[in-house]
């Protein structure tokens, strides 16, 4: 719906009051502030040899700015920002600043718009050639000096009163205050000389009368207080939303700026922007019902605002298009992915219509992300883009090569691409998120060494900008919503885990607090829980991690069934995970899950089943989609399932082959678990194809039982008690075997003493090596 030219007018005079800054006892409080370091300045200019030290003038210029831009505050908190020692400031101004002050509150309204007034007289006019003005017109303090006064002669006299009274109210709540309290009772009555004798004598009861006085005003509902200005909200907004995209732990805390976002809402109905920002908080706490009321809210008010600025005949899509973008957008975040894509239709439709070509290159970005295999490809044909808009495409379009089986090298060639235009151009935020992004898929193809090293590179990335004081504006999401650094310290903590450093991976644990994080932390945990056999612990992990990766955490649930002997229940959880991944095929994880649910469900009809033909078929289609997917651990991982089976089926020397030729693999990339059991399935290889006696047969026992020390103490490090009993066994028959009685009873004894400190039942596991 367009709206036209004849309504124009009549939203400007709906849209005129927000952009109308209200006069309030604050922003008097301010120019008195300025008032009198600018009469100080003239007066240090008269004296001879007399001038301003550069720390007081510097602090003041920092001061005074940060009181423009700050929201109006209480006297009380305005005494203490200028006393407790953060700004050099002069005694006699402060001194000064106290006299302005009482003579507005004991004198009245003409000494209130006295000050104004005479501050732009003595401080903005060149009074000669010789003597120019101390505060220019163009600069800050001279725009903000013209503009209270020009609100100031734009109220009305009842508003004027009203102001007064709001000043005295302000006034008296600040009384005495730390700066009043440090003044002598004849500087506070030598107001100028303008003040009479009478005041001197009987203040307090002045006091006292003038509150009296002011309270017989009924407040007039003309003048309106109001927090924050205008300009204050569009300072707050842009740092805020900054903070959000490039520092997350610098900004305000969610609950806290939502709060401040109502009180600015309730100032400024009219402004967008600050519901814009209300919407990226929302986001931030994955609020949907409060994100789609603010991203409404702000598009409704935005469209207002242009036809009021009369900008129609330019754009009038404008803001109906990037409505749609940022709905699609929103419900990407949120899962809703078919919704998703009807935003990013109608966001291309307005947009190509417009020739917008960034908006464009944006609703292709999020209709990859939301859409379907076939969408995606679609979306990421090649067509001319700007740097950033090329540098998000080259990401998505390797995470597109990447699950549709392209070789490893032709994606991070790809890779290399976008990383070039990143350096190129200086995108720090790119540069981040192509470096997580490389190290996901050095994960995905199972080179776990690779991807730790790229984690590494993240995190130690030195992103500080030495623009202010440097700590502020840096590229870091160790807290907060999800984003490079949390993804980088979710893969540190996974690495870190993967290889047994428990206390590594606890320390990065409490460094990040990223939803990934979380995840990594509650996948580890239900981990190590279900190789102590710790089933109720376990089952509360695996929740947990159910709200962060639903299907993981059912990978996880059938693991836990298929270790308790649950059949039943473990084969229901794999076939709902199989048919998930039969209809989902647009995500990262789907056949790394599917591999990953297919070798599970081999070990469970491997251990309760005899058919072997039917495991070994399952087996050899896994591995085959992993070698298609160039998936080479899942592959290694299958071939070991493999070779387990043969050695159960009696091909000994065919499974001793395969065991050999996969180790090295899980070796250099497998956790400290899967190289455990890989070397406890290559002992068992060597025993079954041992000769049977002789020195040769002894020597090969031997060096079994001196491999499976290795396999106890990596058993021991991820606390699998389970396998760590089974391997004290074996190695208590390779030594009755080759007769060392000695090395045999201690095996035993240990058997015994770990029995006896965590209780066993015989699992069916303990047959399933791998």
């Amino acid at each position: 719906m367009e709206l036209g030219n004849e309504n124009i007018d009549f939203i400007k005079l709906i849209n005129i009051k927000g952009y109308v800054d209200n006069i309030t006892p604050h922003k008097i409080a301010v120019v008195a502030f300025i008032r009198e370091y600018g009469l100080l300045k003239i007066e240090a200019k008269d004296m001879i040899d007399c001038t301003m030290a550069p720390k007081y003038r510097k602090d003041f210029c920092i001061l005074a700015l940060k009181l423009i831009q700050c929201p109006d505050m209480e006297f009380k908190e305005m005494e203490a920002l200028l006393t407790d020692g953060r700004y050099n400031l002069l005694s006699v101004h402060l001194q000064n600043f106290c006299v302005r002050l009482q003579n507005i509150y004991v004198n009245g309204i003409n000494a209130l718009t006295d000050c104004v007034t005479s501050t732009i007289d003595k401080l903005m006019i060149d009074q000669s050639e010789t003597n120019p003005c101390v505060i220019t017109r163009c600069s800050v303090l001279g725009f903000y000096l013209r503009r209270i006064m020009l609100y100031l002669d734009k109220l009305s006299f009842v508003q004027v009163a009203s102001l007064y009274k709001a000043f005295c109210i302000y006034y008296q709540k600040g009384t005495p205050g730390l700066m009043m309290r440090s003044l002598s009772k004849e500087k506070l009555n030598n107001v100028e000389g303008q003040a009479s004798t009478s005041h001197a004598a009987s203040e307090e009861a002045k006091q006292q009368e003038l509150f009296i006085k002011i309270n017989i005003f009924d407040r007039d509902n003309s003048f309106e207080e109001c927090q924050w200005s205008r300009k204050q909200a569009e300072l707050f907004t842009a740092q805020q939303a900054n903070l959000l995209q490039i520092n997350e732990k610098k900004a305000m805390q969610p609950k806290q700026l939502q709060k401040t976002i109502m009180q600015i809402i309730n100032d400024l109905p009219e402004y967008p922007d600050i519901h814009f920002l209300s919407f990226l908080n929302c986001i931030r706490m994955k609020e949907f019902s409060g994100a789609q009321d603010s991203l409404y809210n702000c598009f409704d008010r935005a469209v207002f605002n242009m036809c009021g600025n009369g900008n129609v005949s330019n754009d009038r899509n404008k803001n109906f298009r990037y409505a749609a973008l940022n709905r699609a957008a929103m419900h990407t975040q949120f899962g809703h992915k078919s919704v998703a894509m009807e935003g990013v239709r109608e966001a291309l439709a307005v947009a190509q219509e417009a020739a917008d070509g960034a908006c464009l290159a944006h609703a292709a970005a999020w209709g990859a992300l939301a859409g379907g295999r076939a969408r995606r490809a679609a979306l990421l044909a090649r067509v001319p883009r700007p740097p950033r808009a090329a540098a998000a495409a080259v990401q998505l379009m390797a995470q597109h090569a990447a699950v549709n089986a392209a070789r490893p090298a032709d994606v991070f060639q790809i890779i290399t691409k976008g990383d070039s235009i990143n350096y190129l151009h200086s995108m720090t935020d790119l540069t981040m998120a192509g470096l997580s992004n490389t190290a996901a898929l050095w994960g995905l193809y199972g080179k776990t060494e690779m991807a730790s090293v790229n984690c590494q590179l993240l995190l130690n990335l030195n992103t500080k900008c030495n623009v202010g004081n440097g700590s502020v504006w840096q590229w870091s999401e160790g807290v907060g919503a999800s984003g490079p650094m949390g993804a980088a310290g979710a893969g540190a903590l996974c690495a870190a885990a993967w290889r047994g450093r428990t206390h590594l991976a606890t320390a990065l644990a409490a460094l990040f607090v990223a939803p990934q994080v979380r995840s990594a932390i509650a996948k580890h945990q239900a981990s190590a829980a279900l190789r102590a056999a710790k089933w109720e612990e376990a089952d509360q992990y695996i929740r947990q991690l159910a709200s962060y990766d639903r299907w993981e955490s059912q990978l996880l649930k059938a693991e836990m069934y298929f270790l308790k002997g649950d059949a039943t229940d473990a084969l229901e959880a794999l076939h709902d995970i199989l048919d998930y991944c039969k209809t989902e095929d647009d995500s990262l994880h789907f056949m790394t899950l599917r591999l990953k649910a297919m070798i599970m469900m081999s070990e469970v009809q491997h251990t309760f089943s005899t058919i072997r033909s039917t495991n070994i078929m399952l087996l050899n289609e896994a591995l085959s989609l992993a070698r298609k997917y160039h998936l080479h651990y899942l592959a290694a991982t299958a071939e070991m399932h493999i070779a387990n089976v043969q050695l159960h089926m009696g091909c000994t020397k065919n499974a001793l082959a395969l065991v050999r030729k996969v180790l090295p693999l899980i070796m250099e990339h497998g956790s400290i678990y899967d190289l455990a059991r890989g070397t406890l399935l290559y002992t068992k290889c060597r025993v079954a194809t041992a000769p049977p006696a002789g020195e040769a047969r002894a020597q090969v026992m031997q060096s079994c039982c001196e491999a499976l020390d290795t396999v106890k103490e990596n058993f021991s490090k991820v606390g699998a008690q389970a396998r760590l009993l089974h391997t004290w066994y074996l190695q208590a028959q390779l030594y009755n075997d080759i007769g060392n009685t000695i090395a045999r009873n201690h095996c035993a004894w240990m058997y015994r003493q770990l029995e006896t400190q965590h209780p066993a039942e015989p699992f069916n596991m303990l047959h399933i090596m791998y």
